[in-house]
């Protein structure tokens, strides 16, 4: 039977792919994506020109499609605006603070204070923030403390990805792309 949307059946089969964490900077190859989905490379083609618009794909004129590489600055960038959305959104919510200054516990407070508040183009805009952020942060893994940071265990945690972040954006320079069923780049 015919698919009704291959658009959207590519659209969201390469949003799940880049949110499931395909690492920074690695090649899409649209014929690799659309022998995968079963599909003509003309909607594959489409749905990443949406996410280049997007800005979570990286049109490379004459070299292709390529998943977003992070320059220190952006993921700095990114930290900063993540950090000043949850500073809004706590301002909207009377939440308690995180049970305790872990990653993990911050985090989950993070998507509990984005579920309470009702500003509703403030959380589309952190859930967008924390999408970009996601598969930075599957690379590096949960952040060490390094020592203590006055404040709230939300600063420390802001503190210490500002602090993974150096070391974060020079591994993705040297990421060598896994064998992702998009990454395959068979001719």
């Amino acid at each position: 039977m015919r698919q009704r949307d291959p658009f959207g059946q590519a659209l969201a089969s390469l949003r799940a792919a880049l949110e499931d964490g395909l690492a920074p900077g690695q090649h899409l190859s649209v014929v690799d994506i659309a022998a995968s989905l079963g599909l003509s490379t003309s909607p594959v083609r489409e749905a990443l020109s949406r996410l280049c618009g997007e800005g979570l794909v990286e049109d490379r004129r004459g070299l292709g499609y390529f998943t977003r590489a992070t320059p220190l600055e952006d993921v700095l960038g990114l930290l900063d605006l993540e950090a000043a959305h949850v500073r809004l959104a706590a301002l909207c919510v009377p939440a308690a603070q995180p049970r305790d200054g872990s990653d993990a516990a911050v985090e989950a407070w993070i998507d509990d204070l984005a579920d309470a508040c009702d500003n509703q183009p403030l959380v589309e805009s952190l859930v967008r923030v924390r999408r970009r952020l996601a598969p930075l942060r599957r690379l590096n893994g949960p952040t060490k403390a390094a020592g203590p940071v006055p404040g709230s265990d939300v600063e420390a945690y802001y503190a210490r990805w500002r602090t993974a972040a150096t070391g974060l954006a020079s591994r993705i320079r040297r990421i060598d792309p896994d064998q992702s069923k998009y990454t395959r780049n068979i001719v």
